[in-house]
């Protein structure tokens, strides 16, 4: 949670077939914002989270 807040990170869970660029894409659409860069993790529930 530290890091979150620290590092202006946003959390979201995504869809597990999309990929970094897509995600990248969906946020910069969305939100209107400049992506740096796109962490993702698989939790074992199949639910993917993607830092951004």
């Amino acid at each position: 949670m530290k890091k979150i807040e620290d590092n202006d990170t946003l959390g979201l869970i995504v869809i597990v077939k999309a990929n970094k660029h897509q995600i990248k894409q969906s946020v910069k659409k969305l939100y209107d914002i400049d992506v740096v860069k796109v962490s993702t993790l698989i939790k074992p529930d199949d639910e993917k989270k993607a830092y951004v």
